[in-house]
């Protein structure tokens, strides 16, 4: 009943071929034994670079037939692990989507989700270059664990995560690109921790880095603990996540279980 997880943390430009390039050179040179490897949002190409939405839209690409997943299936593949990759997924007629999108050894592409909560806070609008998701994140078994996606500004939204607790979800994998600002490092720290802690499950977080990133990708187990931290620079690693905590965790704090069918709204006259 254990994972483990590796953790890609780097800067990245606007190609995405060229980004590829960067995280192949990054696991070749550090990869040692995941079975799933993450990479952080933004890693296919970063809109914060680009100056307008049509741009944006010009590098999203259908997933059956993308060649910047035709090229980490490659490496998949050569490295024997899963990839789980942020994607610029285009549609007919509208925005892309910011898209999680599971890459298997065995050459398979498996959509999780696409981003519910764009990031229109602190001065920037990513609504401009995306269309929101629709629905929350596919489950998947992973070594027996039970895992689900999310991305970014998605971790301040507490009931996200609680959805995925109460319908059997032992892991989270956030892709991130958490902007630098004032105290930002601070809020993503605990964020991490509270939706962890709250939940009784993992997190485990793969984040940018670089001018206007701030790295430390992490890892928070069920009892809302940081376990594992890149800290700054472009960098990788691995750590092991167990079923066995999520359990332990619940045993002895058994907020999930005891939300399961508590909450009921009722509408009440106003008079």
């Amino acid at each position: 009943m254990s994972l483990t997880i590796g953790l890609v943390q780097a800067d990245y430009g606007v190609d995405p071929l060229n980004n590829y390039e960067k995280t192949k050179r990054v696991l070749r040179e550090s990869y040692s034994e995941a079975a799933l490897i993450v990479l952080p949002e933004y890693s296919m190409s970063d809109p914060l670079q680009l100056a307008k939405p049509e741009e944006v839209n010009a590098i999203a690409e259908y997933i059956e037939d993308s060649a910047y997943l035709s090229k980490l299936s490659e490496l998949a593949a050569e490295l024997g692990a899963s990839i789980l990759a942020h994607f610029i997924e285009k549609t007919d007629g509208g925005k892309p989507l910011s898209s999680s999108v599971m890459i298997h050894p065995s050459g398979e592409f498996e959509k999780l989700y696409s981003k519910i909560h764009l990031f229109d806070a602190y001065g920037y609008r990513e609504s401009m270059f995306f269309e929101r998701g629709r629905s929350v994140s596919r489950s998947i078994v992973i070594k027996d664990l039970t895992a689900r996606a999310a991305i970014c500004f998605d971790i301040r939204f507490p009931e996200l995560f609680r959805v995925y607790a109460t319908t059997g979800s032992e892991l989270v994998i956030v892709h991130s690109g958490w902007v630098r600002g004032l105290l930002k490092e601070e809020a993503l720290e605990f964020l991490v921790r509270s939706r962890a802690h709250e939940n009784t499950l993992w997190i485990a977080v793969a984040n940018r880095w670089g001018e206007k990133y701030v790295g430390r990708s992490m890892v928070a187990d069920p009892f809302g603990v940081k376990v594992f931290e890149l800290s700054v620079g472009e960098n990788y690693g691995e750590y092991t996540v167990d079923g066995n905590r999520v359990r332990e965790a619940r045993r002895i704090l058994p907020t999930v279980e005891l939300s399961k069918g508590l909450w009921k709204v009722e509408l009440m006259d106003s008079k």
